[in-house]
């Protein structure tokens, strides 16, 4: 059945809607729901879409917007600033792990050309994937969350010399050794020319059209820079995203990135979604029972063999060895740029098709898992270094460490916050005792005399060695919610009285911390909400007195007035119910059953609701001191929980039987 390319398109919306809407509500990666349509409606199952030029196409600009954007994040400054991570242990993966995998498929007898690509789509993961769940997760920015960061970047740079050499392959070994050199000077040509534009031109013309302050017209010439990129560099016989990539790299580095790369993104984003419609397209599921015993023995071996491979290589980097399990977990799956390299050895003859399905079934397959396995990277890494000996080891350590401490206070995680803290029992003479992973804290610490010991603070072994029974206090420092829970649990299991003061990064985990049985939690959100008005009450001249009164009584009531709010979106609503009050204002109308009484009547500590305030016209009065009837038109703000707010609006509201 032959489609016209508006038929295609609208077809491609129509099912991108509803699957985007399916997998964003199970909280899955958008990209898996695209991949699922092309599966199931290209040309080996429904047949819905044909592998046509249209749908090619529409998918090859996906690509180059997406490589413009790449370019607008990997700026060279950014890139120098996490050498170390990016450069040193993201290009020592990618290299061993591309190696490793292409050695073995050479043995087997795959073509060196096809091993090697089969070796590099193999060594990359999703980024898309990993980004989205470790900041669902609020990881990005522990240890291991860093690490896979500094990985992902370099695996996303690690697609341009794909996008060189892919059609050298294509042609031959005897053409690739000829003509390696050449395209790699065309390579440099055209960066050098892209960088004479973007040096001398790019910056004045964007800094005219910005100047004209045209919405329409920046976000014409931003279209216009990335698709001009791509042609010169196809036309230099190049890969267009090579072109758009470079642009967006030298546009990274320009004032006006982050409006670029708003004005782009809807456009990427369609059109990826689309380029990866076309990649599940190829997958041939008519031929999944003959491949499924290759797949069943390859998709596991895959997602071991490089998990080792990368928590290998972070601990030859002296990453802390939790931290490098918890990485590697998180990236051994297949990713986007993966499956971008295998289409386009595909789509070059480069590799077998027999092979190429059961690539491309085992790296789709591992990214429909890669979610499961970022939720629970620190589960599946305590359980695999689950080493009695060790703990063993360990634990006599911290009991030496802690022989003489009595009275102490045990601080769990000696970050910067551990480590102010420590600085104030310090001054108090109070004794101490920190627990850490991190191998070079612990050694700078320990080596100026500090009381830090390695020790992970989630096994019950390392705090009761650590002096739980004799510690007066115990602190935790570090933000992840699920892991603190796990902590306080150890410690109410043997130890009922011990204080427990817990930080919260987020305020709607406050709540589940005290259930679990935290002394007192410190809401870094209201602490700072606190901190910030004090300083601007200063600023517009309010006595110094009376804004330490204000701080401190709001300190002192436990950030009472601070924790109601109203709530907008069904997402932040959703959010909200993890907290203990909102706010709600209701408006009556001369209909409702409110109308012509007394707040008294209302009976609202039945609810467990209180009025806050009753605003009538321009005029806002406190609840308590309210002594009039209510009137057709008057607002109301009340704050409870959820439940008892909706019972008490359907209380007030409903119709006046008067």
């Amino acid at each position: 059945m032959s489609h016209s390319l508006l038929e295609i398109i609208l077809l491609l919306l129509l099912l991108s809607t509803v699957t985007v809407a399916l997998f964003q509500h199970l909280r899955l990666s958008p990209i898996l729901g695209y991949l699922s349509i092309g599966v199931l409606t290209g040309p080996y199952a429904l047949g819905w879409l044909p592998e046509s030029e249209e749908t090619q196409f529409l998918g090859e600009l996906g690509v180059i917007f997406l490589m413009f954007s790449i370019g607008l994040d990997l700026s060279l400054p950014t890139l120098l600033a996490a050498r170390r991570m990016v450069l040193g242990i993201g290009g020592a993966q990618v290299l061993v792990t591309t190696l490793v995998f292409a050695l073995s498929a050479w043995l087997l007898g795959v073509p060196l050309g096809g091993a090697f690509t089969l070796g590099g789509a193999l060594a990359m993961s999703s980024t898309a994937i990993v980004l989205k769940q470790l900041q669902e997760q609020m990881e990005l920015l522990t240890r291991h969350g860093r690490l896979a960061i500094g990985i992902l970047l370099f695996q996303d740079l690690t697609i341009i010399p794909f996008l060189v050499i892919l059609p050298l392959l294509a042609k031959g070994q005897d053409w690739l050794t000829s003509f390696l050199i050449w395209e790699l000077l065309k390579a440099g040509l055209i960066f050098l020319g892209l960088v004479f534009a973007g040096r001398w031109l790019l910056h004045p013309v964007l800094g005219y059209v910005a100047a004209i302050r045209s919405q329409e017209l920046f976000m014409l010439s931003a279209l216009l820079l990335a698709l001009s990129a791509a042609w010169i560099s196809e036309l230099g016989g190049l890969s267009p995203a090579l072109g758009a990539f470079m642009a967006g790299m030298f546009l990274g580095e320009t004032e006006f990135r982050h409006q670029v790369e708003a004005d782009i993104r809807p456009f990427q984003d369609l059109l990826l979604g689309l380029f990866f419609v076309t990649i599940g397209m190829q997958l041939n599921i008519q031929a999944l029972p003959q491949l499924a015993p290759w797949i069943a023995l390859l998709l596991p071996l895959f997602i071991l063999t490089k998990m080792a491979l990368i928590a290998a290589l972070a601990s030859a980097f002296r990453e802390p060895l939790l931290h490098t399990w918890r990485t590697s977990i998180s990236l051994a799956h297949g990713g986007e740029f993966g499956l971008l390299v295998l289409s386009m050895a595909i789509g070059y003859g480069i590799l077998e098709p027999f092979l190429a399905q059961i690539l491309l079934a085992i790296m789709i397959l591992s990214m429909t898992l890669a979610p499961v396995m970022v939720r629970f990277n620190g589960s599946i890494a305590h359980w695999l270094l689950a080493q009695p000996q060790k703990d063993i080891k360990v634990e006599k350590h911290i009991e030496i460490q802690a022989e003489t401490l009595e009275k102490h206070v045990i601080i769990c995680g000696y970050g910067r916050l551990g480590q102010n803290l420590a600085r104030f029992l310090d001054r108090e003479q109070i004794p101490y005792l920190a627990l850490d992973l991190d191998i070079e804290r612990i050694h700078q610490a320990s080596s100026a005399g500090e009381p830090v010991v390695y020790g992970d603070s989630t096994h019950p072994g390392i705090l009761r060695a650590a002096g739980l029974e004799q510690a007066r206090a115990l602190v935790i420092t570090f933000g992840e919610a699920t892991i603190v829970q796990r902590v306080i649990g150890q410690v109410r299991s043997h130890h009922l009285d011990l204080p427990i003061l817990v930080r919260s990064v987020e305020d709607r985990h406050e709540y589940s911390l005290r259930r679990a049985g935290a002394t007192e939690v410190f809401p870094e959100g209201l602490e700072i909400s606190v901190t910030f008005a004090g300083q601007l009450l200063l600023l517009l001249g309010i006595p110094l007195s009376r804004v330490e009164q204000l701080m401190n009584e709001a300190r002192e009531s436990n950030y009472r007035p601070l924790r109601t709010f109203f709530h907008d979106t069904n997402e932040s609503e959703e959010r909200a119910r993890d907290y203990r009050h909102q706010l709600r204002a209701i408006t009556l109308t001369d209909q409702d059953a409110a109308i012509g009484k007394a707040i008294t009547e209302l009976e609202l500590k039945k609810y467990g609701v209180t009025l806050m305030n009753v605003r009538r016209g321009g005029i806002r009065v406190p609840g308590a001191t309210v002594d009039t009837r209510l009137r057709p038109g008057d607002v109301l703000v009340l704050s409870g929980l959820p439940e008892a707010l909706e019972q008490t609006v359907i209380s007030l509201t409903q119709t006046n039987s008067k």
